[in-house]
């Protein structure tokens, strides 16, 4: 996999002309895009992010194969070089990213522009562009989906993975009362009330009753939760009444089966959190929450996603940084 040469000269795009572990990913000279047509935006793309979609879909594994050659990435972050008729939310100049616009690999892009949004000021391009799929996850979930209210309590499981670390910076900035579960090393959780400064550690066998400990009769408004398995069942038995359970992801491993009897006597309700599904179903809606996202970032209160920047004409390097950047760090490919 080593880099064409042609690298070096003005624009180029990483093409895609094999799938495999590791595919065949060629650097190719490109012109310079065309002018945008009515509704589309020119972007100079500075920065785009390494997915996990975009992992499955170079190996062929995605659920959709694109035909080959192809240029991959879905995120990416840059600068608007010219706006096309009939645009006028952007113009010239402005820091934008784009999400759900196949070719991010590349040095330019069009993308249409209900795709895009502005990055504040003061919210670096590459922390933007790596904070969109767990960030806009944590904020679609709390604020759309479950209508957090000041003061609610909410149990984050899985805390300390990126959509975790999002949730809780989130609800503390809408002055919710925020517990968490962190898996630790030895296969423990800890379990923490901040506001209390009350932390303890318990065995997967006592999951259940250490959240009843941590939570009380009363239990959780709001369960956060992108791990699944048997995490899922412990927490939904420490709902309050009319709680919510957010059903994210499900990185521990299994989807659980949750018996229902135990929503039907907590009036609780459980809520899908897709932010794939919002871009394709509800585009304004996506790019209106992503937007309110930056924002929450631009305040401070919300950390961009700790990121590995890697030289995108160097694609070996990339692959290999995205299996063995730490935890929690997206690997975000320059292109500028």
């Amino acid at each position: 996999m080593k880099p064409d040469t042609t690298c070096g000269k003005p624009h180029y795009a990483l093409a895609c002309h094999g799938f495999g572990n590791p595919p065949s990913i060629v650097c190719e000279a490109r012109h310079a895009a065309g002018e945008p047509g009515t509704g589309e935006v020119l972007i100079d793309i500075q920065y785009a992010a390494f997915n996990f979609t975009d992992h499955l879909l170079v190996q062929g594994r995605y659920q959709e194969k694109p035909a080959l050659p192809f240029v991959p990435g879905l995120d990416a972050a840059g600068i608007v070089r010219s706006v096309g008729p009939g645009v006028t939310a952007f113009r010239p100049g402005d820091k934008i990213v784009s999400s759900g616009v196949v070719g991010a690999w590349a040095t330019q892009l069009l993308a249409p522009a209900d795709r895009l949004v502005a990055v504040p000021a003061n919210v670096d391009l590459a922390g933007a562009v790596a904070s969109i799929n767990s960030h806009l996850t944590a904020y679609h979930g709390l604020a759309d989906r479950a209508h957090l209210q000041r003061g609610e309590r909410v149990l984050v499981l899985g805390a300390n993975g990126a959509v975790g670390q999002a949730c809780v910076q989130i609800a503390n900035h809408y002055q919710a009362d925020v517990y968490t579960v962190e898996r630790q090393k030895d296969g423990t959780f800890n379990l923490t009330h901040a506001a209390s400064n009350t932390c303890h550690n318990v065995g997967r066998e006592n999951l259940k009753d250490g959240l009843r400990t941590l939570l009380g009769k009363q239990g959780a408004d709001i369960v956060v939760d992108p791990v699944g398995d048997h995490h899922t069942e412990a927490a939904v038995r420490n709902l309050s009444w009319r709680g919510r359970l957010l059903v994210i992801g499900f990185a521990a491993g299994d989807i659980p089966r949750i018996p229902t009897n135990l929503l039907l006597l907590k009036g609780a309700a459980v809520i899908g959190v897709y932010c794939g599904g919002l871009l394709i179903h509800e585009t304004a809606a996506f790019a209106r929450q992503l937007a309110d996202m930056f924002d929450i970032m631009s305040l401070g209160a919300l950390n961009p996603l700790p990121c590995e920047i890697v030289p995108a004409d160097n694609f070996t390097q990339v692959w290999d940084r995205y299996s063995t950047a730490p935890r929690g760090t997206k690997v975000v490919l320059s292109l500028s």
